[in-house]
């Protein structure tokens, strides 16, 4: 019998080999009152070749909820599709749409599944959006793992821009200002994180009264 080989540990394609399929962008998100945004930036990598100038790594998933990618963009964009799907169909069978803790309670189910049949997912995600419970960020790793937070960042600009996030950023943060601290850590780096360029995409979900605002974010560079 052939059992199925394990990325992880197979010798041609190595933990580390795997691992670095989640660099090469840079993505991140935070909450703020009455709200939440998810921007990245533009950047595709193969390696030092830069694949394309303006990948899609920010994806709306309904009128409430936005996803940011880091990884395998083959991998992420099934992820999103199913996702997608999925919430859809929740919100038939239970006839209420479903919250951002169901959206990301979802992605860790599908994530650690596979990832415990030795088919793991390439990707870390970032789940931001606002719904009737409030702001929610959610990031995800490959495993499944999930943790609720109230700013974070993925892919190989990480350590670049989580400091200017960690210096600066406040619960109570207005939506303009938290767009403004969100693109100065971003573009802290593409400064300096040669995987990361081209631009920034990103959401921003907020609540005006009971109604939820969907803005879009794009700065070309």
């Amino acid at each position: 019998m052939n059992y199925p080989t394990n990325p992880l540990f197979n010798d041609n394609n190595s933990q580390q080999d795997q691992m670095n399929r989640l660099k090469g962008t840079t993505g991140l998100a935070l909450k703020f009152k009455n709200g939440a945004l998810v921007i990245a930036d533009r950047r595709a990598s193969m390696g030092s070749f830069t694949a394309s100038k303006h990948a899609k790594k920010v994806h709306k998933v309904n009128d409430y909820t936005g996803i940011g990618i880091a990884g395998s963009v083959s991998d992420a964009q099934a992820l999103v599709d199913l996702l997608r799907s999925e919430l859809r169909l929740y919100q038939l069978e239970n006839n209420f749409e479903p919250s951002i803790k169901v959206a990301g309670s979802l992605l860790a189910t599908i994530m650690h599944g596979s990832f415990r049949r030795f088919q793991p997912w390439w990707v870390q995600l970032l789940v931001a959006g606002v719904d009737r419970r409030g702001s929610h960020v959610y990031v995800l790793g490959p495993d499944g793992s999930i943790s609720d937070e109230d700013f974070f960042a993925i892919g190989s600009g990480t350590l670049l821009s989580i400091g200017v996030l960690e210096h600066s950023y406040k619960p109570d943060l207005d939506k303009e200002k938290a767009k403004d601290l969100a693109i100065a850590a971003l573009k802290t780096s593409l400064a300096r994180d040669n995987a990361t360029g081209n631009g920034i995409d990103g959401l921003i979900f907020f609540k005006v009264e009971d109604q939820v605002i969907t803005e879009e974010i794009h700065i070309d560079m």
